[in-house]
């Protein structure tokens, strides 16, 4: 028992002993010394600023909208009959067809019943005129044998004396003549035609339902002739002049040549933009779809500048400039802002650039071009 508690013991002292001496080594050991001579140093991407031509494309997103919208509606009463073509939403149409047709047989009969009887209010009066006014009487006669109930009235003869206009307003001449042409007019009001090619883009009525004045029918579009709606920043509207050739590409990679047809003389508040206006005729190999988006590529212009990417740029108008190798923030004049890419001014040639993003710079870093 008593050698197991000497054994305990004198394990104790030797790895008390041990440690005393690890730690006397520790201590002993010289501390290192500390390179007070040596710099902070960072690499940076620059560029002279030298200025120079650069060619600048202004590419934008336009809409196309068609160039005519029309909200038909019907001036008369009937029933709504088949045109030259279907009454539908998205029906096509050519100019001059028959959109719309309101029944109208009743009005027709009346008009001709009209035209018969003018017809004998003017035998009528042949005979007096004949014998009365033997100088009017041949285009009298020729006006009465023009007359006839299934096509439109010819032109009132020219009446050349006041003798001769009493006779034939006492003879109700005149009245009846105005009142068949009312009828005429009022007769086309039935029959609705396409006043350009395109299509339905709603209808409000089905065939066979009944038209009122004023009730709006249905709404056309023109497919033959479109715009495209072009937003554009204002400080743009400098390089884009009316008249001038544009390029548009759909979404097909397919790309076609057209014009600026007008430039809106305000902004927009909501999307702080110019509206430019281009003219587009579709043709039988190419035809853009109301709605559809467009790339618009305007002609590119040289610009006299200096470029640096757009990550270079500091609280927008500030770009650093390297000097004595630290960094400057140095003010700058955009000239022109591109995709990924700035065009600018107020830099002098001999001047080194940073043409990177940098979150931050520290006066205590040595800053090197790379």
């Amino acid at each position: 028992m008593k050698k197991k508690i000497l054994y305990g013991i004198a394990s104790l002292v030797i790895i008390f002993l041990a440690i005393v001496f690890s730690a006397y080594l520790i201590n002993a050991k010289p501390a290192p010394q500390k390179n007070n001579n040596k710099e902070n140093i960072m690499y940076v991407k620059t560029k002279k600023g030298e200025i120079t031509e650069v060619n600048s494309d202004m590419v934008y997103r336009g809409r196309i909208t068609a160039f005519d919208k029309i909200s038909l509606a019907s001036e008369v009463t009937g029933r709504i009959m088949q045109g030259d073509v279907r009454f539908k939403t998205g029906e096509s149409f050519n100019k001059n067809d028959i959109i719309i047709k309101i029944y109208s047989e009743d009005v027709e009969a009346a008009l001709k019943s009209g035209k018969s009887s003018f017809l004998q209010t003017v035998s009528k009066i042949l005979p007096d005129l004949k014998v009365d006014y033997k100088e009017q009487y041949d285009k009298w006669i020729t006006f009465f044998n023009a007359i006839d109930p299934e096509k439109s009235l010819p032109e009132l003869p020219k009446i050349n004396s006041d003798k001769e206009r009493v006779f034939l307003a006492s003879n109700n001449v005149l009245t009846s003549y105005y009142n068949l042409k009312q009828q005429q007019i009022k007769l086309k009001r039935y029959t609705i035609r396409a006043p350009f090619t395109g299509s339905f883009k709603s209808v409000n009525k089905e065939i066979g339902a009944v038209a009122s004045p004023g009730a709006e029918l249905a709404n056309i579009i023109r497919s033959d002739k479109l715009e495209v709606v072009v937003p554009v920043f204002p400080k743009d509207l400098v390089w884009i002049k009316k008249g001038e050739e544009v390029i548009i590409t759909d979404n097909r990679g397919i790309e076609q040549t057209t014009k600026v047809s007008r430039i809106s003389s305000f902004v927009d508040e909501a999307t702080q933009s110019v509206y430019v206006y281009l003219t587009y005729i579709a043709t039988k190999n190419s035809k853009l779809l109301e709605g559809e988006y467009v790339d618009v590529k305007f002609n590119s212009m040289k610009i006299s500048g200096f470029e640096i990417p757009r990550e270079a740029l500091v609280d927008d108008y500030f770009v650093y400039e390297l000097a004595n190798n630290k960094l400057l923030k140095t003010k700058i004049e955009i000239v022109r802002v591109l995709d990924d890419m700035i065009i600018i001014d107020g830099i002098d040639s001999k001047k080194t650039i940073v043409t990177e993003s940098l979150t931050s710079i520290n006066p205590s870093i040595k800053y090197l071009s790379r």
